[in-house]
């Protein structure tokens, strides 16, 4: 006889979507219907919940996005890296298990393939799936005592200025000891997970997600010694804005690239790993490195595997 929910523990899982993504409504129906018919509740992104049919509306309930973390045990996210994003970025004190579907974009953080989402899907329920751990980057925004907010990344915290015209001034400390007073258009401070996206770009490495760390990469630094820099995920980076930055220019925090306030010289940003972690349901069908092949063309000159 089946457990009922209460029984089973099942919290409900949730669906992410970007409204834009063709198939996006046909497949998130088709979850719906999936899902009823193993009697487990269905929370939908608020931002496609209108556009759905009414049955499928009748078979589910809406909520924010910024909820789906504390309120499912598994989220699906039917979109691109940024849709990824946006959902996985909130903390929670336990951590949902997150199912990237590909739709058709780039998409580096959304893996599986739509064909293979009920099977994968029926393997996390079982607890049999492949899943991966991820922790969120958690920033403090300090000016003089004040705390002004707690931020929490999944990529990467960027400290830049509106415009590239002029450089400024950023000291970094690692674990109380002064590191670099760095020179140039900013730093990102980012995941390994984060490390295939902007700070790639600033010429950063690429690191596998399950190492434990915290990168540092200077944007177009001033010096040419300005190397990125990875540091232990233990360790608490502190970037100060200097008092000798002269620029009468917006200086920013950007989290993310979702979210951030403006700062300005003698403020602090302290960043640490976050105990705030979330899992990622990996495909069966293929690894980290082909995925890396696939979708940023990394070390494509030759057969992999010889």
């Amino acid at each position: 006889m089946a457990k009922s929910k209460e029984e089973s523990g099942q919290k409900p899982v949730g669906i992410v979507a970007k409204p834009s993504e063709e198939g996006v409504l046909i497949l998130a129906t088709k979850i719906i219907a999936w899902l009823k018919v193993r009697d487990i509740e269905c929370y939908v992104d608020e931002e496609i919940f209108s556009d759905l049919k009414a049955e499928a509306q009748g078979h589910s309930k809406k909520l924010y996005r910024s909820q789906f973390t504390t309120e499912c045990d598994q989220v699906i996210v039917l979109g691109g890296d940024g849709t990824f994003i946006s959902a996985a970025r909130h903390p929670a004190s336990t951590p949902s298990t997150i199912i990237g579907v590909n739709m058709g974009s780039l998409g580096f953080l959304t893996e599986i393939a739509q064909d293979e989402i009920f099977e994968i899907l029926e393997s996390v329920l079982a607890g049999k799936a492949a899943l991966g751990e991820r922790r969120l980057l958690k920033a403090r925004v300090f000016r003089g005592e004040e705390e002004l907010h707690t931020f929490f990344a999944m990529n990467d915290v960027v400290v830049t200025k509106e415009t590239l015209a002029r450089i400024f001034a950023i000291e970094v400390e690692v674990d109380k000891t002064a590191a670099a007073n760095l020179r140039g258009d900013g730093l990102i401070c980012a995941t390994p997970c984060g490390s295939t996206a902007y700070s790639l770009a600033a010429g950063g490495s690429i690191v596998h997600p399950e190492v434990d760390a915290l990168l540092l990469t200077p944007i177009c630094p001033h010096s040419l010694t300005s190397r990125p820099l990875v540091v232990p995920g233990s360790s608490t980076v502190r970037l100060g804005i200097s008092e000798s930055n002269d620029i009468n220019e917006p200086l920013y925090l950007t989290v993310d690239g979702q979210e951030g306030l403006e700062l300005v010289p003698g403020d602090l940003v302290e960043v640490t790993t976050s105990d705030s972690a979330y899992k990622v349901a990996r495909s069966d069908s293929r690894s980290y490195y082909d995925v890396l092949s696939e979708k940023l063309n990394w070390a494509s000159g030759g057969p992999r595997g010889s």
